[in-house]
């Protein structure tokens, strides 16, 4: 079968197709024939082999996807890897069929990003209606998740983001106030002001100096949430803590996957929220299997909405 591998950590060209073996049966798994593989920033961290864990090389990247089982139910699911292929072996208790109303790219983009922030501002950050909640790359797949959801609960959104079309993406899915992050200096300040307070809830992707004026931005009490650190660079942060009595808490979406009741509630919750017209999915781009290194430019690049890599391609898209 044709897969994407990287034989060793790198940049996106050591991705490279290639002829695979086809899975072999495993116990309480099922053979999926992959339509979509999405890609997302743990994709990219897997490939440089700066995950939370390490990478056996070579390998085959991928953890979520939508596709046919052998009896030809249409499912989207998530995996430890091996999504950049035709074929893959997901556990049962990682495969939602997918309903009718639902489309290949709304589901995959449900189950990685609106899954997680859903859990972040829900499970996480338990925000309430009034509360002031900053949203940063808001024009990502799951900031816009995030920008809805939070509505949803009647809070009063503040989108970030680094150029003002994503901006214009974030008030678009109701976002109420926005701030232009491309200019670190006085952020904090400008966050505040269009939120006309301090801010309530935050999440935070990006770390370095961006966290550090979210942080400050917080008010007495405020929550914060923390999902990657995008920039790669990290703040000493005891003091900003205590001085505020702010509260920090990480978040990594598998560790979840041990409830796998309460993630297969999620899911029907979040199919049913974009049947019912009451969440859009952001647009999002594919680009076709073999050309999985031009995908994993653009999601460094920032590029707005979930990247897909649609297996039965014949092209990709710019």
């Amino acid at each position: 079968m044709r897969a994407i591998m990287a034989r060793k950590a790198g940049g996106p060209e050591v991705l490279k197709p290639h002829d695979y073996l086809e899975p072999e049966p495993l116990v309480d798994h099922e053979l999926v024939n992959v339509t979509l593989a999405g890609v997302n920033s743990a994709d990219v961290l897997m490939r440089e082999d700066s995950y939370v864990s390490p990478i056996e090389f070579p390998y085959v990247p991928g953890r979520e996807l939508v596709g046919r089982t052998q009896d030809g139910r249409r499912v989207v699911a998530l995996t430890s890897a091996g999504a950049y292929a035709e074929k893959v072996l997901v556990h049962r208790g990682l495969l939602w069929e997918i309903p009718d109303g639902v489309t290949d790219e709304q589901a995959l983009a449900l189950v990685v990003d609106g899954q997680s922030a859903w859990h972040m501002l829900t499970t996480v950050l338990k925000i309430q209606s009034y509360e002031r909640v900053l949203i940063p790359a808001a024009a990502s797949s799951l900031g816009g998740f995030a920008i809805q959801f939070a509505k949803l609960h009647g809070c009063f959104v503040v989108a970030m983001d680094d150029d003002e079309g994503k901006l214009q993406i974030a008030r678009d899915l109701g976002a109420d106030a926005v701030v232009n992050s491309s200019e670190i200096d006085g952020l904090a300040d400008r966050i505040r002001i269009a939120a006309d307070g301090p801010i309530d809830a935050a999440l935070e992707l990006v770390g370095g100096r961006v966290f550090t004026a979210v942080l400050e931005a917080l008010a007495f009490r405020g929550r914060m949430v923390i999902d990657g650190c995008s920039s790669r660079e990290r703040e000493n942060i005891q003091d900003k803590l205590t001085f505020g009595s702010k509260q920090l808490n990480g978040f990594w979406l598998p560790d979840l996957l041990a409830n796998l009741f309460a993630i297969e509630k999620t899911m029907k919750l979040l199919f049913g929220v974009v049947e019912t017209g009451a969440v859009k999915v952001p647009d999002g781009y594919r680009y076709m299997l073999e050309h999985a290194n031009f995908a994993h430019e653009a999601l460094a690049a920032g590029r707005p909405g979930k990247i897909f890599l649609d297996v039965s391609a014949i092209k990709y898209y710019y």
